[in-house]
């Protein structure tokens, strides 16, 4: 199925799997791009996934890599695995890289497969000027995960956002495969 920049796409399950260890976003992660725009176009994103997650930093979630010539910047946002507990996670990567981690009511639920989990990131305009919001969705409820305000600063005007489902497994001592499946997957762009 093809994507295009200026109207609203959505598709439905896709089932990607993990064959190798000691992937990440830092590196070539299995991904599934849904679509491709200019980043000042960006409105919002929802990805609703469910998968197992049983090794040290397993994650699965939703990948956005900015591109301006060579020059590549990302945020990924998601759960994943640490300290033997799921969790919901955002790394944004500018010049250097930072994490924030929270705990789901439902980490084993989560972590065994049994819910999926949907994250939603929005472009949010106002007073304070332009930022990326990440929440998690359950429901109804809308849980604020993160603020990212470096995608409408030095990843703005030139730079190019891909949206993808992504799923990694950075451990290296297994020959376990992780699996995810990518239930829901919604981008809207301005036109």
């Amino acid at each position: 199925m093809s994507f295009q920049v200026g109207r609203d796409t959505t598709y439905g399950p896709i089932h990607v799997s993990v064959a190798i260890t000691g992937t990440d976003a830092r590196v070539l992660a299995p991904h599934r791009p849904h679509s491709k725009g200019p980043s000042l176009k960006f409105i919002s994103a929802t990805l609703t996934f469910i998968a197992t997650y049983t090794h040290q930093f397993d994650q699965a979630g939703i990948l956005f890599t900015y591109t301006n010539g060579s020059d590549r910047k990302w945020i990924k946002s998601g759960v994943e695995l640490f300290n033997d507990a799921p969790r919901f996670s955002t790394v944004c990567t500018d010049n250097y890289s930072d994490w924030s981690v929270s705990e789901p009511s439902d980490g084993d639920a989560i972590r065994t497969g049994c819910k999926p989990v949907t994250i939603t990131v929005e472009r949010m305009d106002d007073e304070l000027g332009i930022s990326l919001w990440v929440y998690h969705v359950d429901g109804s409820n809308r849980t604020p995960l993160r603020e990212i305000t470096w995608p409408y600063g030095t990843a703005g005007d030139g730079w190019e956002l891909e949206v993808s489902a992504a799923i990694a497994r950075p451990y290296k001592d297994t020959r376990d495969k992780m699996e995810a499946t990518f239930q829901h997957f919604d981008v809207k762009w301005k036109q």
